[in-house]
């Protein structure tokens, strides 16, 4: 009887140790997760921004001036130089500062498109003297009269097509499109001294201000970092081409003799400025 019970009592313990074993191994072998990685934000650059820019501006100006005279051989005193090209070329560098606004449309999360216009105020310039011919004196009269030329551009605009690469909360860009600068020139000749290159006996003296919007193109790079959600910083070069403008003026000393000065050059710009902008999601 008793080694019944024995027996018994000794297979109730071991399935109660066989019961709680698995338990035991559950809970030994079972271990709680890793965490998951921190996912990084999504940065959103779609939406209409605005925003202000300040830097610099250098501007290069290259062409010929001329001093062209109807007057041929027979001339009094002097003749027979029709004209005097002479090739110039200039740089100005100054301040500029403005406001641009635009559109992205981030069509990936590595891509964007977008369009934006920008008005820049700066004030580049340059001025020089010139002879008629090689008989006169640049920057005053020694009695066969002189050329003065000067020009200032008061303000650039574009609007661009841009192409983004969106790499974390940077941007990286391309850009291009149409310009416009507002360009002021006055052309003087001088011809007080015996008149105009001495071909006439009229002491007189004539100045063309002329005062132009040109169109052109521009391209360039720029880089652009979010700050918070609305709020960005920006790094830019842009180059803008005007193409060529020309302005003259005219004198007319006698029947035989008309004097003509001219300015024919071309006008480029580039642009390095930094800028803030606000994003409206």
């Amino acid at each position: 009887m008793i080694d019944f019970v024995m027996r018994k009592l000794a297979c109730a313990i071991a399935a109660i140790a066989l019961i709680g074993k698995p338990a035991l191994a559950a809970d030994m072998a079972v271990k709680a997760p890793p965490p998951a990685a921190p996912v990084a934000p999504v940065v959103n650059w779609t939406g209409f921004y605005v925003g202000g820019n300040l830097g610099g501006v250098a501007e290069h100006a290259s062409g010929t001036s001329d001093f062209l005279d109807t007057c041929s051989a027979g001339c009094f005193p002097f003749g027979g130089f029709p004209t005097n090209p002479q090739s110039n070329s200039f740089s100005s560098t100054r301040l500029l500062g403005g406001v641009q606004a635009g559109y992205n449309w981030q069509f990936n999360p590595q891509w964007l498109v977008g369009l934006e216009g920008d008005w820049d105020w700066t004030s580049t310039r340059y001025s020089f003297c010139r002879i008629t011919d090689q008989l006169a004196a640049p920057c005053f009269n020694n009695g066969f009269g002189f050329e003065n030329i000067s020009s200032k551009t008061d303000w650039l605009a574009t609007v661009r097509g841009r192409l983004g690469w969106v790499w974390g909360n940077l941007l990286f860009y391309g850009t291009g499109g149409a310009a416009w600068g507002h360009v002021n020139t006055t052309v003087t000749l001088n011809c007080l001294g015996a008149g105009g290159r001495g071909n006439s006996v009229t002491l007189l003296t004539g100045t063309s201000s002329t005062s132009t919007t040109k169109a052109g193109w521009v391209a360039g790079l720029g880089a652009e970092g979010m700050l918070t959600k609305n709020l960005s910083v920006r790094a830019e070069w842009l180059h803008i081409d005007l193409g060529t403008i020309s302005d003259s003026v005219t004198t007319v000393g006698t029947a035989l003799s008309t004097q003509t000065a001219v300015w024919s050059r071309t006008e480029r710009y580039d642009e390095f400025r930094v800028g803030v902008n606000y994003l409206f999601h």
